[in-house]
């Protein structure tokens, strides 16, 4: 790229812009590529639901969107339509991100029963950051720059500012999100110790670790590109867009083929529970499975397997004083087991 019109710090905010594009772009099909086994497996090879269709749409309008947004993005275009690659860039930003907010928000409505109330509560919450989003976005000031290759564009503090709000919205209903999420699992832990053989693990606790490995790397990287809008040059202003959206996608994308994998007839609308039970070795302090575990696949490429709480019964005999014999028995609590590969 030739940057012989442009002053040094121009150039390295711009060279820096599309580092962190190409980052992010390397991860979401980096990630696409590690997890595509488990798409043919659980979502090709099954019969297509309500579910399968939203996966691929968010997935591959991801995927197809950012193959054209970087052709395009080291492409020499002149002003006009430089102007118009921009506002199609920030426009598949938008519906990555609503998209991602809409899947989210039909997780937690199946997670409370299809609650209506819920339901009305996300709708409303939406909606008012959607208008605050709309407001903010609107009257933007860019100035683009002359660089013979690529189109970048320069914001104004000002309009950067503005910028963040819309970003901002979306951190706060991703918390709001976060805190159903976690409320629902609070309230529906064990109150006690349950005596039964076989305990079963609601889909809640996927949705609990899975969720919130989500919220941690995406509201980490939509905080970063927050704070670019307000300490970073012109050229790098919202430079971390495209990385918290291809984080986003990438988190959704898991989540919902982990859903499918335990859940395949209902995958992001299930509400079901799955059947999860281990015998205990004393001697070895070994455990086994029985049934089928959860196996959850997160942001490592390994194993994830987790065993729920259960009831072990252990039948002893016991020589009474009278030479006859009574069977007792001694539940032995075991506590969940966890075992993680990475």
């Amino acid at each position: 790229m030739d940057f012989q019109f442009e002053d040094v710090p121009t150039a390295q905010e711009i060279l820096l812009h599309n580092y962190f594009h190409m980052l992010a772009i390397s991860f979401l099909y980096y990630d696409h590529i590690l997890t595509f086994g488990d798409e043919v497996k659980h979502i090709w090879k099954r019969a297509k639901i309500q579910s399968s269709y939203w996966f691929f749409l968010n997935r591959y309008l991801a995927f197809f969107g950012n193959i054209s947004v970087t052709v395009l993005g080291f492409t020499s275009l002149d002003a006009s339509s430089c102007l118009k690659y921009n506002t199609y860039r920030q426009l598949l930003l938008i519906f990555n991100q609503v998209l991602v907010c809409i899947l989210l928000t039909l997780r937690i409505y199946a997670l409370y029963g299809q609650s209506k109330r819920i339901l009305g509560y996300m709708v409303g919450s939406g909606s008012v950051l959607v208008a605050l989003s709309c407001y903010v976005l609107f009257g933007q000031k860019n100035a683009p720059n002359h660089l013979g290759s690529g189109c970048h564009v320069g914001i104004e503090r000002t309009t950067a500012i503005r910028l963040a709000g819309a970003w901002e919205a979306l951190f706060v209903y991703d918390s709001i999100l976060f805190s159903l999420t976690l409320y629902k699992t609070w309230t529906a832990r064990p109150r006690r110790r349950d005596r039964v053989h076989v305990t079963s693990i609601p889909l809640l606790t996927l949705i609990l670790r899975d969720g919130a490995i989500y919220y941690a790397v995406m509201a980490l990287a939509n905080l970063i590109n927050i704070l670019t809008f307000y300490f970073a040059g012109p050229f790098m202003r919202g430079g971390l867009s495209t990385f918290s959206s291809s984080m986003s996608v990438t988190m959704m994308s898991r989540l919902m083929l982990n859903l499918h994998r335990s859940a395949p007839c209902a995958g992001i609308l299930s509400n079901t529970t799955t059947q999860d039970t281990m015998a205990f070795d004393s001697a070895t302090g070994t455990s086994e499975d029985l049934d089928n575990s959860v196996e959850l696949d997160t942001l490592g490429t390994g194993d994830f397997h987790f065993v729920s709480p259960i009831n072990i019964n252990h039948e002893r005999s016991v020589d009474s004083g009278t030479g006859s014999s009574i069977m007792k028995r001694d539940e032995e609590d075991i506590t969940h087991h966890m075992h993680i590969r990475w």
